[in-house]
């Protein structure tokens, strides 16, 4: 019989950035972690004693006693926005489960801590420095501080990278390399408040579990499709317009081969010591299936994607799904610096490629909705580990449409008195098995 096991270690935090020092705790009565990539914030909440257990091997006696002898608790290494990390697994074998900042504790029998994941220090933290926003010579502050700031040819994996890199906080960051035109970022916004932001724009923001951190990964293509994927996406519900012939079709397979690259790069640097597949077999390792076959909907609804430049006040706009649906969804881009060319030929040549970049942009986010797949959950064990984003393989299920290759989109874990389960939940099928 498999031996359970978990370490908690708490680190002292010097302005949210987690010091040398830090307490180490292999006892716990329970766990819950709740994470997903489509929530900003993973959460955990841990239940232990209040008394501090001072016998465990390996343990420095004097962490757990003051200068007058007194024995200490709980409280008093469990503290807010103390940094914490917690491990579970079997048998001598530990998984980072979590990684993150205490948000509180209480006491009752027992105590009760609640965590959020790194998110919570991007919660903390402005977006933008405004130090400097007043004219100096205004000495009398007559012009009034505008209230925002517009950033030019948004790019997230230059903005944030740098952002991070000058709050000095100790996270690796995977970043979508995508121009989205200039945005308007209020100077009193905090990290987290622009990633809920992007949100709307079909980029998703959310701490992914390494062996050596968390990554920050955002991301306009959380469930990971191909390049194939989404030209088959295209060709299921292009819709025809004035600017979208056969020429836009023949650049979008273009640009998608280019983007297949990307996609795979995107993949690869995300991996950090995780395979990201696992296997399951039914009524072998999976306690309960609460799994429903689902198919892809796009009928009755379209996707729209807009851009605008310069000198026109009427964007470049293309649709996605079904020409007579209705409109569920507008994304607005903005381009202020650049101008849509006068010359007939060259306009029509310019508005083609536009069009064909524009329907990669609106396909990745239209194919998040309701993809072909499973909705609902099934209930395992600790082991394999699953994390948001990975892939799942189920086999051996009395329902055909149930096996194969399908992407976790949420993980409810819990460890304790009894025992260690993860609740799966599943999406999109990636492939068959």
């Amino acid at each position: 019989m498999l031996k359970l096991n978990a370490k908690i270690k708490v680190y002292e935090t010097v302005r949210l950035i987690p010091s040398p020092k830090f307490y180490e705790f292999n006892y716990v009565k329970n766990v819950s972690i709740n994470s997903s990539y489509k929530s900003l914030t993973d959460t955990a909440t841990i239940v232990m004693p209040q008394k501090v257990y001072t016998d465990t091997k390996g343990y420095d006696q004097s962490l757990f006693t003051n200068a007058s002898g007194e024995e200490k608790t709980i409280h008093d290494f469990f503290k807010l926005e103390n940094y914490i990390e917690i491990f579970l697994g079997y048998d001598g074998d530990y998984k980072p489960a979590f990684r993150g900042y205490i948000t509180g504790v209480q006491s009752d029998t027992n105590a009760v801590i609640t965590c959020e994941d790194a998110m919570y220090a991007f919660k903390k933290v402005k977006a933008v420095k405004d130090n400097n926003v007043q004219d100096k010579k205004d000495n009398l502050n007559i012009v009034a501080v505008n209230p925002a700031t517009n950033v030019d040819n948004f790019n997230p994996k230059i903005f944030f990278e740098k952002r991070i890199k000058e709050l000095k906080l100790p996270f690796k960051v995977n970043a979508l390399d995508e121009n989205l035109g200039n945005i308007v970022v209020s100077r009193n916004h905090s990290l987290s408040q622009v990633f809920e932001m992007l949100k709307d724009k079909g980029i998703y923001t959310y701490f992914k579990t390494e062996l050596t951190g968390p990554v920050l990964t955002i991301t306009n293509n959380p469930q990971q499709h191909t390049a194939n994927e989404l030209s088959g996406f295209i060709d299921r519900n292009f819709i025809k317009s004035p600017i979208s012939g056969a020429l836009v079709k023949k650049l979008i397979n273009e640009g998608l081969n280019l983007l297949a690259s990307q996609l795979n790069k995107a993949l690869q640097s995300i991996a950090g010591g995780f395979s990201g597949r696992v296997n399951f077999r039914f009524r072998h390792n999976i306690i309960e299936d609460k799994l429903v076959v689902v198919n892809e909907s796009s009928k009755n609804t379209r996707t729209r994607v807009e851009k605008y430049f310069k000198n026109s006040n009427t964007p470049i706009y293309i649709e996605l799904g079904d020409p007579n649906g209705q409109l569920v969804k507008t994304h607005v881009l903005h381009d202020d610096n650049e101008n849509l060319p006068k010359d007939p030929a060259v306009f029509e040549k310019t508005t083609t490629e536009i069009a064909s970049e524009l329907y990669q942009y609106g396909a990745l986010r239209a194919m998040q909705s309701k993809p072909n797949g499973l909705e609902g959950y099934i209930l395992t064990f600790g082991e394999p580990f699953v994390r948001p984003t990975d892939k799942v393989i189920l086999e051996n299920a009395k329902d055909k449409e149930k096996n194969g290759t399908f992407q976790v989109e949420k993980v409810e874990r819990n460890y304790g008195e009894n025992g260690y389960r993860q609740k799966i939940y599943l999406g999109r099928r990636v492939e068959s098995v």
